[in-house]
């Protein structure tokens, strides 16, 4: 069973699929996160990459994620990509990830392209409010993401909070169950 969770950033998507993968069982569950498949920039600047917006659907390697999913739902397993937001770079190594019973997908929109929706047996949406998250959002990039709160802030407003309007909340009306709140 392919299960996606959706929602706008630090909503709980992650803290969401850790309790399923507890109560399904770590034996019959695996988590997938969508941002281990933003795509490589291995040819800009560090400064370059950190202007580039991570939450337009342009970002990720779809084609990726698609194909890692289709070999996933088959019970292949897969070498999924680690990503590493301090470098704003994928790593050079991969995860080997096996197929499980219970495959979950967390991301900001995961189940946004028509392809990957068709997918998931079960599609579930968090919505939190706008003021959590962002709080969330700075005590994370600040802490483990070596940003400062100016240019948190800043990304939120200006890239954040237009793609969320645009792809994030949309989803809302595909899931299966919207969550209020995490």
């Amino acid at each position: 069973m392919l299960i996606a969770i959706a929602g706008p950033t630090a909503s709980g998507k992650t803290t969401l699929a850790n309790l399923l993968k507890k109560i399904l069982g770590a034996n019959k569950a695996v988590i997938i996160s969508q941002d281990n498949y933003y795509k490589d920039w291995p040819r800009l600047s560090l400064k370059e990459r950190k202007k580039i917006n991570f939450d337009n659907l342009k970002s990720f390697d779809w084609v990726l994620l698609l194909k890692h999913l289709k070999c996933l739902k088959k019970g292949n397993p897969i070498l999924s990509p680690e990503y590493d937001f301090v470098q704003s770079r994928r790593l050079k190594k991969a995860q080997k990830v096996e197929a499980k019973q219970f495959i979950i997908v967390e991301g900001l929109i995961p189940y946004f392209e028509k392809k990957l929706r068709s997918l998931f047996d079960y599609k579930i949406y968090i919505n939190t409010n706008n003021g959590i998250c962002l709080a969330r959002r700075i005590k994370r990039d600040t802490q483990e993401r070596a940003d400062s709160i100016e240019s948190v802030c800043k990304r939120y407003f200006e890239d954040v909070l237009p793609m969320q309007k645009k792809y994030v909340e949309p989803q809302k009306g595909w899931a299966d169950w919207v969550v209020e709140g995490i």
